[in-house]
């Protein structure tokens, strides 16, 4: 869940927690929503499942109780993988999500919640996820969105918010398509975002450190941006179909 290895503190909304002194989970849906998305996916025991932006771990140590081979990523050392957030070594690598250190066609399953959009190359990210899921393998994303689409452009002019990156579903889906997955399932959870922003309010009396990364934008002006945009909060799972070179000419 934290930001893109180029960026400096993060968010509440990017690390997962309340404060880098607090390891509560912090995310939309909490890990009732990875609950739903994992049974959708049909990821079970033995399964290999990568978590992108894994931050204190909440989620990998989630999967390893329904043994599931998970395995957090995060180029943040501070973060997550070691013994004080409750993962084995091997369960915690150091790496940047655009280059991911995994062979192709080597994992079950990738992860991302509330980091696709911190990522700060999109792209890169799901073409290094469609490189090591094997045929078949599953992409489970949640992450902020844009219900007012032709706003984007607000939200991409604001400077230090996690919110700048915010997904765009044609996008996305466009992007998707280039790397050969599916999309099996898009799911609306706005109000889980809502009910998470509420939660921030009554705990810090205000959304100051919610979304900013950096003090170049206010709380008011990054609310401004996102209400605009409509920002809400989406489940998406999909497919990576491996083709081979004929199945892809035969398409042109």
């Amino acid at each position: 869940m934290s930001p893109s290895c180029t960026a400096t503190e993060p968010s509440a909304y990017a690390s997962g927690r309340f404060a880098r002194e607090d390891d509560r989970l912090f995310r939309p849906g909490g890990l009732e929503l990875t609950a739903r998305a994992i049974a959708f996916a049909g990821l079970g025991a033995g399964a290999t499942v990568l978590d992108l932006g894994c931050g204190s771990g909440a989620s990998v140590r989630y999967l390893r109780t329904l043994e599931i081979n998970a395995i957090g990523i995060d180029c943040d050392r501070s973060l997550g993988g070691s013994e004080s957030h409750g993962l084995p070594p091997d369960a915690h690598v150091v790496a940047d999500a655009k280059s991911l250190p995994f062979p192709p066609c080597s994992v079950a399953g990738v992860l991302a919640e509330c980091s696709l959009s911190v990522s700060g190359n999109q792209e890169l990210v799901l073409a290094e996820c469609a490189r090591v899921l094997a045929d078949g393998g599953k992409l489970i994303l949640s992450d902020l969105y844009a219900r007012q689409y032709d706003a984007i452009g607000v939200v991409r002019a604001l400077k230090g918010s996690c919110v700048s990156g915010m997904i765009v579903r044609e996008n996305l889906e466009a992007d998707l398509a280039l790397n050969d997955f599916t999309v099996d399932l898009w799911e609306d959870h706005s109000q889980a975002l809502r009910d998470c922003a509420a939660r921030f309010i009554l705990e810090r009396g205000s959304l100051d450190g919610l979304w900013q990364c950096s003090g170049e934008d206010s709380a008011e002006t990054i609310q401004s941006a996102m209400r605009a945009a409509r920002a809400g909060y989406f489940l998406m799972i999909a497919t990576r179909n491996r083709r081979d070179s004929a199945e892809r000419w035969m398409d042109q």
